[in-house]
């Protein structure tokens, strides 16, 4: 039988990530700035994906474990938030499966009031589905990294959705500036990027993922504290 993630545990977890994370970002201060003695700025620019994948790959993590915090074993669907069942929504089988049939019985030009029986006999078959899937609890064994929606990026439009999913309060984040590091990153990811960074701005990049990861780290466990 699946059990509820702890309070204990899931601090534990967070705290061991958030230091895995910032050691990524003790790694990179050393080996692209302290070592760095010939200013290579090749160096400088390898460290932007690196630092962002920092904040990512933290991020996830802990989003992932208030997931697990607050899915209990055996809950129905209908007695979580429309916004957290949604969120598993998405992830089910027959919702795919209704959206491709709707698509299927409808006539492009045709207005949707006017669509044929076969729009509702899809309508019905969903209805008796969803009902069923309202009545009963989550896949507390689902993979719940995959439920965090990260949509292959990062920036402040997706870290504050998942905080709303979840109930984090990120009011103290500094969330500003994750819009232009993942811009950056996404530039030397693409080739669009060929100048190569300074020395202060790729500090000031690594103390900006620190504060804003360390930051993340403490509306989690402030989270949990109250959850």
């Amino acid at each position: 039988m699946a059990v509820h993630l702890r309070l204990s545990s899931a601090k534990l977890e967070a705290k061991q990530a958030l230091e895995r994370h910032l050691k990524i970002l003790d790694d990179i201060h050393s080996r692209c700035i302290v070592l760095n003695t010939g200013n290579d700025g090749f160096l400088y620019l390898m460290s932007i994906p690196i630092i962002y994948a920092a904040w990512e790959g933290y991020f996830k993590i802990a989003c992932s474990i208030c997931l697990r915090r607050h899915c209990r074993p055996g809950q129905k669907v209908s007695s979580y938030t429309n916004i957290y069942a949604a969120l598993w929504l998405q992830k089910e089988g027959f919702l795919a499966s209704f959206l491709q049939k709707l698509l299927n019985t409808m006539t492009l030009g045709t207005p949707p009031k006017k669509q044929g029986a076969g729009k509702f006999d899809v309508l019905t078959d969903f209805t008796g589905a969803m009902k069923t899937w309202l009545g009963s609890p989550v896949d507390h064994l689902i993979d719940f990294d995959a439920l965090v929606m990260t949509h292959s990026n990062v920036n402040k439009s997706v870290a504050e959705l998942n905080a709303r999913i979840i109930g984090l309060d990120v009011s103290n984040v500094s969330l500003g500036r994750l819009d232009s590091l993942l811009e950056q990153r996404n530039s030397i990811a693409h080739g669009g990027l060929i100048t190569y960074p300074t020395k202060i701005s790729v500090e000031d990049t690594l103390d900006y993922s620190r504060r804003v990861i360390t930051e993340f780290h403490e509306a989690v466990i402030n989270w949990l504290n109250s959850n």
